[in-house]
């Protein structure tokens, strides 16, 4: 329906599923999974991209460079200003590198800003679900963007696939559902 919501029918009535709220969460959910199991999967890129940055924005990245790389990136730093991307996290290769380092780097910068105001705060954690929670929001199928049948369905499947929330990572609900006494009082039948 209008390029955004796909219906579904449910065992008490009917389900319309937000494409880009599913989406994101199943994208969130995966790259959870991952981190967790111990990494997120990687992807080379065929030319590595130099991405421009501030020095502390640099810095954020070395600083946790550990987890840089169990998130699925291989960077490089090249002089005080720059990053060369060789790889980026596999879920999100169809995302723009750049785009996804300086989110990273964003991210970081918060967690190592509250670490200098409370050492003993527990460091990266935060910032890596907040990265997850923004990568998935812009690798994610936007609302009007026209999906076969087969990426319909592959969303439903999904969201079959993941641990059950009722929102997107921002939010937003995933799905609205109406139950059968509601259309039923919708079509004047009792």
């Amino acid at each position: 329906v209008a390029n955004t919501y796909i219906v579904a029918e449910a065992a008490d009535g009917l389900g319309l599923v937000d494409q880009h709220a599913a989406h994101e969460r199943i994208l969130y959910e995966k790259l959870r999974a991952s981190w967790l199991e111990g990494g997120v999967p990687r992807q080379g890129l065929l030319i590595p991209v130099t991405v421009d940055l501030e020095p502390h924005s640099v810095t954020a990245l070395t600083t946790a460079q550990e987890v840089v790389a169990q998130l699925g990136f291989d960077l490089e730093v090249f002089g005080e200003e720059s990053v060369v991307v060789r790889a980026v996290p596999e879920i999100l290769t169809s995302s723009n590198p750049e785009s996804l380092v300086r989110d990273l780097a964003d991210e970081l910068e918060l967690d190592l800003e509250a670490a200098k105001a409370d050492p003993s705060q527990t460091r990266m954690l935060a910032s890596v679900d907040r990265f997850f929670a923004t990568a998935a929001c812009h690798s994610a199928r936007r609302f009007g963007d026209h999906l076969p049948e087969e990426e319909q369905k592959s969303i439903l499947a999904g969201l079959d696939a993941i641990p059950w929330a009722p929102t997107c990572p921002h939010g937003r609900p995933v799905v609205a559902r109406f139950d059968v006494k509601e259309l039923d009082g919708r079509f004047g039948r009792k």
